[in-house]
């Protein structure tokens, strides 16, 4: 266990106030969270600056603080150290702090707009699947042993990281696989790890209301690369253009494929129930379907050859491997009603919430669906989040749907209404468009009202269990609500023969 004094040694502030040479706890960033002989570090953040309770933590016994700027007066006796900038170094001393685990196994961190869960948790089902001991760190949840633990921010911050990375190591877990976002690396939270391989899916426009704008978001991205080594593998989707910004000055061994101009690299076959790739001489059948999952399999097998493991084990694994959870899922009824599936609408849910990505999944649901099989996309658009999106993803919707329906997303502090309205201003259609603010109403409205060719597409939510609204988080699983609706529209027309289908209750509203 280190102590206070070696800590000193070791951060080497510029300058210092107090002594303490006992033994040291926990790193901590909420005051709230301290405990006895616990490290507390004061952070400027957007909302509020960790400085404002050095007090309170020194009062619930920190007995080192490190900040940016000395208070005058502390109650007690703690050492304090002063750094320029302690997010900077955050990264660092959460690794130290925790006995460096990310060091004990080989760390994978995959970014890019889209695509980051899946390929992670495609890299995690091989693995599992080849009897490897892996860890899971993602937008969806976090996997340590046979624990799932459901996760609240793609990348955590970097003291819940590290703990994560601590748990990983204590249960002899030999690979971590993590997404890692744009946020966590503008804000350094990575700091510390060294990455084995790391991976760039692809960049489109998202979050710029966090970063100010696109230069500003490849930066981001590109800081994952800058931080690899030449002993690290860099696998990278060279059909998105932004690739070569990513990866200017990397250092690391770059793998690169491409699609769209590699003969290596091709698609075999696609449909409704999966995709048959070449890859590289490798033909690999997946059940994931959509032309864009083509490049998060052919990342995830790139991947596994990086971390060493043998291509004839990672065809056969990917041939299994389901992909992660709301991304273009097949939505099935219920038990009683699943023998019935074959004449039912097909039921997709996905997370698509960027204009790339809502583009990418409809073009992916087009390209397979039957002859005459009509098209109908429900979604809206996040709340409190950036604005000018919404209008994109209504055009795109307008141009690649048959139907489309716009409802809520997570409106948060936002009117559902007003997020609406935006979203309809890159809708030019007058038919077959439908407002229904209520996000269960819609989606129960667009299956029950379909018929047996029609394709439906909930976007947006994918994976979460929760709608966002004035802070609170509500249950809510567009998943479940379709499966629900989907068994209820198979017991109306097929469980009741010879009577016409009951009506839907919910009376959708065709805007003007």
């Amino acid at each position: 266990m280190m102590t206070g004094t070696e800590l000193l040694h070791m951060i080497q502030p510029q300058q210092h106030t107090g002594a303490y040479d006992g033994p040291i706890g926990r790193l901590r960033l909420d005051s709230r969270n301290v405990r006895k002989n616990d490290v507390f570090i004061a952070l400027r953040g957007t909302v509020s600056d960790g400085h404002r309770f050095i007090r309170d933590a020194v009062r619930k016994g920190a007995r080192v603080v490190i900040c940016e700027h000395l208070p005058d007066d502390i109650p007690g006796e703690a050492l304090c150290m002063q750094v320029p900038d302690t997010r900077s170094i955050l990264g660092y001393l959460a690794q130290a702090l925790t006995g460096s685990p990310a060091r004990a196994m080989k760390m994978v961190g995959v970014t890019g707009t889209n695509g980051k869960t899946t390929v992670c948790t495609l890299v995690y089902q091989v693995l599992r699947k080849l009897g490897y001991n892996a860890g899971l760190l993602g937008t969806v949840e976090t996997r340590i042993g046979d624990r799932v633990i459901e996760s609240r921010l793609t990348t955590p911050d970097a003291v819940n990281l590290a703990e994560s990375l601590e748990q990983m190591a204590a249960v002899d877990t030999a690979f971590a696989i993590m997404e890692v976002s744009s946020h966590a690396l503008e804000q350094q939270r990575v700091n510390g790890i060294r990455f084995d391989v790391a991976a760039f899916t692809n960049l489109s426009q998202d979050h710029l209301d966090y970063h100010r704008d696109m230069d500003s978001y490849i930066d981001s991205k590109k800081r994952l690369f800058t931080m690899l080594n030449d002993r690290a593998v860099a696998v990278i989707n060279r059909d998105d253009p932004a690739s070569y910004q990513v990866t200017d000055g990397c250092r690391a061994d770059i793998w690169d494929f491409s699609f769209k101009e590699d003969r290596d690299f091709r698609i075999l076959d696609e449909g409704p129930d999966g995709l048959v790739l070449d890859l590289d001489g490798a033909i690999v059948s997946t059940p994931l379907t959509g032309r864009y999952n083509a490049w998060n399999v052919a990342q995830a097998y790139l991947i596994c050859l990086a971390l060493g493991l043998t291509k004839s084990s990672v065809v056969a694994a990917l041939g299994e491997a389901q992909g992660a959870p709301g991304r273009l899922e097949r939505v099935m009824p219920h038990a009683d009603a699943a023998i019935h599936q074959a004449s039912a609408p097909k039921v997709f849910v996905d997370y698509a919430h960027t204009p790339d990505a809502l583009e990418n999944v409809l073009k992916a649901l087009a390209a397979v669906r039957g002859e005459g099989d009509t098209l109908h996309v429900v979604f809206g658009a996040g709340g409190d989040r950036d604005q000018s999106k919404r209008p994109e993803m209504g055009r795109l919707a307008d141009k690649h749907a048959d139907v489309v329906t716009l409802t809520s997303d997570n409106p948060r502090t936002e009117d559902p209404e007003a997020i609406i309205r935006d979203i309809r201003m890159g809708v030019t259609r007058s038919d077959k468009l439908f407002v229904e603010a209520d996000r269960r109403k819609a989606i129960r409205s667009a299956i029950l009202e379909a018929d047996t060719r029609t394709m439906v597409l909930v976007a947006g939510k994918g994976h979460e269990r929760y709608q966002e609204v004035h802070g609170r988080r509500h249950k809510f699983d567009d998943r479940e609500i379709a499966a629900k609706a989907l068994t209820e529209w198979i017991e109306r027309r097929v469980h009741k023969k010879g009577r016409r289908p009951a009506k839907s209750s919910t009376k959708k509203k065709e805007a003007n």
